[in-house]
């Protein structure tokens, strides 16, 4: 196939001549959390505490949901070394259900959370990298269809740092990131505004059919 002039074919396939692939670990850094003789028990998990300790609920295909919510204390979190987030990391799940992606935007309420052995934080260190278009790049078919590659394990699927880091990340120049991140986000939030009106209507003909069809509300109808 002949590629139009101004491209170029790369690892995640055709891009513009001016945008570069690199490795994650070129720009960024895999982080994983304490797993050693302090990580919490089940009996040191509370519904209400210092420390978000997220679970696979709460890192999901749509990011974050906080329906269901894990804390430890304050002196729990002071034990415990790598796995907590700052704020513009990315979450990665690396077991099970692998490959959910989630935010740690200003958006989060948490300001302490930290992740489970199941999950991984991506740290962006690149000042020519924006967060908001790593976040969205990792949620799309460039990097999914790599951890699909690299992914092991019937039982339980698993990704390895080592895989992880070796994610093949196309960048653009900076300003160009900035652009495209701000388009998925205000799709994203158009998206989340359509899915809260369905939900809406959804529960609206929820209530309808329990009136109607417990006779509690009376239709006016004519047979002939």
């Amino acid at each position: 196939m002949k590629i139009q002039e101004g491209y170029k074919q790369t690892e995640v396939g055709i891009i513009p001549d001016d945008w570069e692939v690199k490795n994650f670990e070129e720009i960024g850094k895999v982080i994983n959390g304490d797993r050693g003789a302090n990580y919490p028990s089940n009996n040191e998990l509370f519904e209400n505490g210092y420390c978000l300790f997220l679970s696979a609920k709460n890192v999901t295909k749509e990011g974050f949901k906080f329906l269901e919510c894990m804390f430890i204390t304050q002196e729990k979190d002071r034990l415990l070394g790598n796995g907590k987030l700052i704020r513009n990391d990315v979450v990665l799940t690396t077991r099970g259900t692998v490959g959910n992606i989630a935010f740690f935007d200003d958006s989060v309420g948490f300001n302490h959370v930290r992740i489970n052995s199941g999950m991984v934080i991506l740290r962006n260190e690149s000042k020519y990298l924006d967060t908001s278009y790593l976040y969205g790049i990792l949620k799309s078919d460039i990097v999914q269809n790599q951890i699909d590659r690299i992914v092991f394990g019937s039982a339980q699927p698993q990704l390895t740092v080592k895989g992880i880091s070796q994610f093949k990340i196309p960048c653009p120049p900076l300003t160009e990131q900035k652009a495209i991140a701000q388009v998925l986000s205000d799709i994203e939030a158009e998206i989340e505004a359509l899915e809260k009106k369905r939900d809406k209507y959804k529960a609206i003909k929820q209530g309808m059919m329990q009136e109607l069809l417990t006779g509690k509300t009376r239709l006016k109808y004519n047979l002939d």
